[in-house]
């Protein structure tokens, strides 16, 4: 029970988190253009999953995950209150809190069980719907900020008060899940799911169908948490690609129907915590990189797809090769950086 205590209390903060982030990012359109607001989005997508890998590094460098977390947290509660005051920095400094909260909140929900998905599963579930929660609440003018804050504020309360599981800085691990070459296997099996997934999200986005985006968000959720546990139980490998094969076609036609996305997005989201911990057992001695990596970079390249709808090379974008192309890249890239990373702590 109590390994499961911690990560259902940082689940909780990370559904307040991002819940947060989503009011922020929701309430903009009161006072901001249509271009701004554009542009803020984007920024914040930068800091809050862009910036994670770099957020993860330097918490595993200093070996501070639960004092991240909690400095995240603190980092979002100023970001809410700087929002009645400058609403442009105020997402700058969310997007900020997102990056730091989720690799350090990452990175302690790893090491309790390390062997283990279900913990990974849940913490990240309750993000997604704290977002569409969050936006939900915008769109119908609610700012309830003074609960917010309070819920920031005793979640923070009660992860100091939580021993800090054993931390993997100081002892040597060397078993895998996953090889290198499925990684790349894996994360292109992604690639061609996000994609469709990001587009049938997007039309739902643009036709407003705000009630379809929460039960969107609550699939994405239960997908993740029962993700995790059915990952222990069957094996991670079988497991994420039977899913990931089943999510595909579910997607294509989700397109036509909500009753086929539904449960694609959730066979494609119930992966999220087998991809942290393998990424986390690939590099033990580096947890908050780990959860920067898999949330991070999960979170940029399902975004990809969005380029297109931006009239920036549209017909290049467009193409699932190309998009293929680039994911293959990064996991390259990810790869080789693993790779140094760990022959400099063996050196």
């Amino acid at each position: 029970m109590k390994k499961t205590s911690l990560p259902v209390i940082l689940g909780i903060s990370h559904g307040i988190s991002d819940c947060s982030a989503g009011l922020l990012l929701g309430s903009l359109s009161r006072d901001t253009s249509i271009f701004s607001i554009g542009a803020l989005v984007l920024l914040y997508n930068i800091l809050a999953f862009g910036a994670q890998p770099l957020a993860g590094l330097l918490i595993d460098k200093l070996k501070s995950p639960k004092i991240a977390t909690v400095f995240g947290m603190a980092l979002m509660i100023a970001a809410i209150v700087l929002f009645y005051v400058n609403p442009i920095f105020s997402v700058i400094l969310a997007g900020l809190a997102s990056a730091v909260f989720h690799t350090g909140g990452g990175a302690l929900a790893l090491c309790i069980s390390p062997g283990n998905a279900s913990n990974a599963g849940i913490f990240a579930a309750p993000g997604v719907a704290g977002l569409a929660i969050g936006g939900y609440l915008a769109v119908n003018g609610i700012f309830p900020s003074i609960i917010i804050i309070l819920a920031l504020v005793i979640l923070s309360l009660f992860i100091i008060a939580f021993k800090q599981p054993v931390l993997p800085y100081n002892f040597k691990a060397d078993d895998t899940e996953f090889e290198k070459h499925d990684f790349v296997m894996l994360i292109l099996l992604l690639a061609i799911a996000l994609r469709s997934a990001v587009w049938n999200i997007f039309q739902y986005i643009n036709q407003g169908e705000i009630t379809t985006l929460i039960l969107i968000s609550l699939a994405a959720a239960s997908g993740k948490i029962i993700g995790g546990f059915a990952g222990d139980y069957f094996g991670w490998k079988r497991y994420s690609y039977t899913v990931l094969l089943a999510a595909i076609p579910l997607l294509i036609f989700g397109e036509y129907s909500i009753y086929f996305l539904l449960p694609g997005i959730a066979l494609l989201q119930s992966v999220t915590p087998i991809m942290v911990s393998a990424v986390y057992k690939n590099i033990k001695k580096l947890p908050a990189t780990a959860a920067g990596l898999s949330f991070g970079f999960a979170i940029a390249a399902g975004g990809l797809p969005f380029i297109q709808q931006s009239g920036i090379n549209d017909n290049v974008i467009r193409s699932p090769l190309v998009l293929a192309g680039i994911i293959l890249l990064t996991v390259i890239l990810v790869i080789y950086g693993i790779k140094r990373k760990r022959e400099s702590f063996a050196s």
